[in-house]
């Protein structure tokens, strides 16, 4: 029995942005801000879609040669709910015609919920009642406007799912792990349009947890030699190269330029993804363990990567996964960079208008996405292409419509 992801498959909407451009509407030299950071693009959602779309949108391809009846477990991770009562859960099982035998829920721990969903479902599929089952885990999650603001770059969208169950084609995650938790207010996220916090906070909360996840896994007789590959949870991919200099440092002084060749060669190829499409929060992980196996064809089945998963807040966890059998093939299936390549690049007066309009969406009791500014990309990218969108909300109540 082999605990682990079966199939995996991202979503990163149908628009992009180029950060490049962003920067020099702002007046900024994009090399001196964006070179830190490691981005390039960010993934921008067009008015019908959502978090449940994209969710579904991640999840339906991984399911369209399975016996749905096999998958009872769903769960959700975000802070990124389009109710403060219903789970997005409970659309994404009618929308992807899950058995009403699937036990679903919604996880919220900032960027540590798939993680956590990853945990319980495996622990599910380990015990009696999930033996021979399938679980489906989705991290669905947007950033919220923040036009202008200094942390915009880091912006962005996307959902990743990944389809558990005890033949980990993909990765074999490996049920040691080293956990550590502390109360921190560093994110905050008071209503579904406010995203703030104290990014210093945020940064010294990280890596206080990547050295304490460290000394927990080494303490319980984990080995953090002989990864072929590290992943660490990106808010923005510049901050992991700072996560694994504090990992090469364990074995001694370090200096930059060693560590920074080592960071390329084990972990920046992973980035790839994240890279392009700004913040995915709970998803970050995932999304880099897909980039990894993407990018990096010598990574061969048995070979593993160190997993950094955290959440603001905090939770945090280091565990190893295990590249499996058929991870070249879900890889291909999953056709990550050609959606990627697919995206409509708006300039910066559209992604501005548009982001006026999702952070208004959530005060208004009756309303209809708006196709008029983008009603070609409509038409060629998501009319009769089996895609979930938001058709429209009438007395708060949402619908949604596979086109």
């Amino acid at each position: 029995m082999s605990l682990g992801i079966e199939r995996m498959r991202a979503w990163p909407s149908t628009l992009a942005l180029d950060l490049a451009a962003l920067a020099r509407a702002r007046g900024v030299d994009p090399s001196a801000t964006l070179d830190h950071l490691l981005v390039q693009q960010r993934s921008v959602m067009p008015p019908w879609e959502d978090a449940v779309t994209m969710a579904a949108n991640a999840a339906a391809p991984l399911l369209e040669d399975l016996d749905r009846a096999s998958v009872e477990l769903l769960i959700v991770g975000t802070e990124t709910p389009v109710d403060l009562e219903k789970p997005i859960s409970s659309w994404l099982q009618r929308l992807l015609r899950l058995s009403s035998r699937c036990r679903n829920f919604e996880i919220k721990h900032a960027c540590y919920s798939v993680t956590a969903a990853m945990r319980m479902a495996l622990a599910w599929i380990g015990s009696p009642q999930g033996r021979g089952k399938r679980a489906l885990v989705v991290g669905t999650d947007a950033s919220y406007q923040g036009l202008g603001a200094p942390w915009e770059y880091v912006l962005g969208a996307g959902a990743v799912a990944m389809l558990l169950s005890d033949q980990a084609d993909a990765l074999q995650i490996e049920p040691l792990a080293g956990v550590y938790a502390s109360e921190v207010t560093d994110v905050i996220r008071p209503s579904r349009r406010i995203e703030t916090g104290s990014s210093e906070a945020s940064l010294l909360a990280y890596l206080e947890a990547v050295d304490e996840t460290l000394d927990a896994y080494a303490t319980l007789g984990g080995s953090l030699e002989g990864f072929e590959h590290l992943v660490y949870h990106a808010p923005f991919a510049g901050i992991t190269f700072r996560a694994h200099r504090r990992l090469l440092e364990r074995s001694g002084d370090v200096s930059r330029a060693r560590a920074w060749a080592d960071f390329e060669r084990r972990s920046l190829p992973g980035l790839c993804f994240h890279r392009r499409t700004g913040g995915v929060y709970g998803s970050s992980t995932a999304l880099s363990m897909l980039g990894a196996l993407a990018s990096r064809p010598e990574l061969t089945p048995g070979s593993r990567m160190g997993v950094f998963s955290f959440g603001s807040g905090s939770c945090a966890e280091f565990y190893a996964a295990r590249v499996g059998p058929n991870a070249a093939s879900v890889v291909t299936q999953a056709q990550t960079a050609a959606l990627l390549d697919a995206r409509l690049e708006v300039d910066v007066p559209t992604y501005e208008a548009l982001e006026r309009e999702r952070d208004a969406a959530p005060t208004q009791a009756d309303y209809t996405p708006s196709r008029e500014r983008l009603s070609e990309h409509y038409r060629d990218a998501w009319q009769g292409r089996g895609l979930c969108a938001l058709t429209h909300v009438r007395g708060w109540e949402r619908s949604y419509r596979w086109t």
